[in-house]
């Protein structure tokens, strides 16, 4: 559901992009789901995505859970995309 909604919230900044404001919401919206933990943080930006970028993609973060977002962070960690900065440092 994640990936889905920053489909539609690129999309929604492409086919808008006459307007200003669609793009600074998506750029948030997209920052903001790539940090949250919980569905809570994203109540305020899922609203404005909802209301200045695109309603699909608005709705998609509205509906999501917080397994949604966590499962995110464990996959990847369990793929190594996630470094370690101790065990790298000299």
């Amino acid at each position: 559901m994640k990936t889905a909604a920053k489909v539609f919230i690129i999309l929604g900044m492409v086919v808008q992009c006459i307007l200003i404001y669609p793009i600074i919401v998506g750029v948030l919206a997209l920052k903001k789901l790539k940090t949250a933990t919980t569905v809570d943080e994203l109540k305020t930006m899922s609203i404005l995505t909802l209301l200045f970028v695109n309603t699909i993609a608005g709705i998609l973060m509205l509906c999501m859970k917080d397994g949604d977002l966590q499962n995110t962070k464990q996959t990847e960690i369990e793929s190594g995309t996630v470094l370690d900065k101790n065990k790298y440092s000299e």
